[in-house]
């Protein structure tokens, strides 16, 4: 491609130790074309053909973009002065900004040269100066006796509080600074003035309304000679990283409580797709009689139920083929071949894809109760005995559903006196959500001997209580269709919800706590039957964080309508599903533009991590359906090809997939 200059030309006219640069405009960034000697040295040579943003912090190009931007408008040369580190010293730089127009493209040819000078007050006040004016961090300048001279943008944003309102007071008589920390702040003032630099020092501060806010404190003396004749005061806001950090402690207990009420409450064993067990805890190890080194890595079939028909093991298997929990008893053996039964739920975990990866086994122990049935089917008497003293749910209902008899457990967990069930209709006591289900049962019971199924029941109080029960029909044998009906039934309450933490768990990010891309493949068909419905569209973003940290996922929820959805797909990168959107091109665009931008502005935000400011961006990927694809994997697929074409034009950017 040809160029403004030829590369020899360019490194002929510009011979010596100033820094020279030839940029070509594009957008509203600018691309290296030309590098002298200096320059490649400062930069090296890969920086050609590279635009600026992504060469210098957004802070500087920012500063860098404004000064071309005003040459190429004015026609004019723009000349301006900075300062810089470089090994340890000060150095002050004086750049040309000229603009040129070649072929109808605007470039700048810009010229540094380092101005040698000596670092008198003038010139240490000016470094400061434009160090103080660009600071994004609350900055204050204080005479040596700690008086306020100026504060920066930034302080004025953070505390409302103007020049006028704050020139010339004692910073430590500031309504910001709270009696408890006036003296720790008034000491650090103090070592300053005596040519102490001060580094990140916490400290509290109030804002004008009281709200507590903390900030890592610096001061650095400005001196002259051996005396200072100011301090520069800057105040990094730490406040969120302080909640964060005390968040992050308090869930950290809060799982660490809740895996030790479960590992408490039930017997837990984890196994692989091939059988193998990986895990097991306490409770499971000492209802089973071995210890871990004896179960782990061993085949499940160890404790392999023992009198289970080939039919019932047909069923678990495919009903855990089939991605869903299996419930009911199992008799495993323990490791001396006595046997021991479980009310069990078997969980299949899956991974990113779908794929069943390991199981998980929850299981209580109700070997007595299944002791204690055996005896109520031979004996009144005992029945009586253990029914009176038992925690569980025992109902006998005639063959219409009317009770005849409840064990005092219903008044223990529902607060139901006899006197309240005794000739009522069991349905009365269960809740709407359930009445279907046991309806269903009592028409449908004929020929059966015992079912299990689980019921929602009201206490007394109307709270909700789930129970799971076991059934068993006694058909009188000299009287045709008489029968009754008895259920032993265990408050399942606690377990429900512990189950629903764990789909939770498997349907959702551990780290941002965002769907899952196995929620995705399991709520998507739902978004694509109502797109259809209504004849709307749904936008597919595949979204790239650039320099992604934590909080990423937070801003993109924040940014977003409550009937989107947002799925975190692994490492950086996410899915944003925008629903409800018009099929017509220009409007949808405007609409969907409208959200990103939203989500760009919360990012540019930014955010402090362990002393860190992050303001990441975000590279954008677009597919729509139905225009570029009619079902979830196309839509990704076109989605991930977009988001690798917004790539290649630099961070930050926007690529919609072109229509077929």
């Amino acid at each position: 491609m040809e160029y403004l200059l030829s590369e020899e030309l360019f490194n002929e006219l510009f011979i010596g130790k100033d820094f020279v640069f030839l940029m070509k405009k594009v957008g509203d960034d600018y691309q290296y074309i030309r590098l002298n000697q200096a320059a490649q040295a400062l930069l090296s040579d890969k920086a050609i053909g590279k635009m600026l943003s992504t060469i210098t912090s957004s802070h500087n190009f920012s500063i860098i973009q404004e000064f071309y931007h005003q040459a190429i408008m004015k026609h004019a040369q723009i000349d301006y002065v900075d300062y810089a580190y470089y090994k340890s010293e000060i150095r002050k730089y004086e750049t040309s900004v000229r603009p040129l127009t070649y072929k109808g493209d605007d470039y700048i040819l810009a010229i540094t040269k380092e101005i040698l000078y000596d670092r008198n007050i003038e010139d240490k006040f000016l470094f400061m100066r434009s160090m103080f004016d660009h600071a994004f961090f609350s900055t204050v300048i204080l005479s040596a006796e700690g008086a306020v001279y100026e504060v920066n943008p930034s302080f004025m944003e953070d505390f409302g509080l103007d020049n006028d309102a704050v020139k010339r007071k004692l910073f430590v008589d500031l309504p910001i600074v709270p009696n408890d920390e006036r003296e720790n702040i008034q000491t650090f003032l103090q070592r300053a003035a005596m040519g102490e630099n001060i580094g990140e020092k916490l400290i509290k501060l109030h804002t004008l309304d009281k709200k507590e806010r903390f900030y890592l404190m610096s001061l650095s003396p400005v001196m002259q000679g051996d005396n200072s004749f100011a301090i520069f005061l800057i105040m990094q806001d730490f406040t969120q990283f302080t909640e964060q950090k005390a968040e992050l402690r308090l869930k950290s207990h809060g799982l660490e409580v809740f895996k030790a009420a479960l590992n408490s409450a039930t017997a837990i064993a984890i196994w692989d797709v091939d059988g193998i067990i990986i895990e097991v805890n306490d409770l499971f190890l000492n209802a089973s009689g071995y210890t871990a080194e004896e179960l782990i890595g061993k085949p499940y079939t160890l404790i392999e139920p023992s009198y289970h028909t080939e039919d019932l093991m047909h069923l678990i298997n495919e009903t855990l083929e089939a991605g869903d929990i299996w419930r009911g008893e199992l008799c495993y053996r323990t490791k001396y071949h006595a046997d021991y039964w479980v009310e069990a739920a078997i969980v299949p975990l899956k991974n990113e894809v779908g794929r069943t990866e390991q199981y998980l086994s929850i299981n209580y122990d109700i070997t007595d109760k299944k002791r204690m049935l055996t005896e109520l089917k031979n004996i009144e008497r005992t029945f009586r005995l253990i029914t009176e003293n038992t925690n569980d749910l025992i109902v006998i209902t005639n063959e219409d559903g009317i009770i005849i008899y409840a064990s005092p457990s219903y008044r223990v967990f529902l607060g139901y006196e006899n006197v309240d069930l005794q000739g009522q209709f069991y349905s009365d006591i269960v809740d709407e959500e359930s009445k279907m289900a046991w309806q269903t049962f009592l028409n449908n019971y004929s020929g059966l001997t015992d079912t299990q199924f689980e019921l929602l029941l009201k206490a007394k109080d109307g709270t909700p209580v789930w129970t799971e029960g076991n059934v068993t029909v006694v058909h009188d044998p000299e009287r045709e269709k008489v029968s009754q009906i008895m259920m032993v039934s265990r408050e399942i309450t606690h377990r429900k919800e512990r189950e629903n933490d764990l789909l939770y768990l498997a349907y959702h990010d551990t780290l941002t706590q965002l769907p899952n891309r196995r929620y995705l493949l399991k709520e998507f068909p739902k978004l694509l039957a109502e797109a259809q419905e209504t004849t709307n569209c749904l936008a597919m973003l595949y979204i790239d964080g650039d320099d992604f940290i934590r909080k990423f996922g937070q801003v993109l929820v924040n940014s977003v309508r409550s009937h989107d959805l947002v799925i975190r797909i692994g490492g950086d990168e996410f899915i944003v599903i925008l629903t409800g959107l018009t099929r017509d091109n220009e409007k949808r665009k405007a609409q969907m533009m409208h959200i990103i931008q939203r989500i760009r502005e919360e990012l540019k935000k930014g955010w402090i991590i362990e002393n860190n400011y992050f303001a990441p961006t975000a590279s954008i990927g677009v597919a729509y359906y139905p225009d570029h694809g009619k079902n979830l994997d196309e839509l990704l697929d076109l989605a991930d090809q977009a988001l690798y074409k917004a790539k290649e034009f630099g961070k930050n950017k926007l690529y919609i997939t072109e229509a077929h």
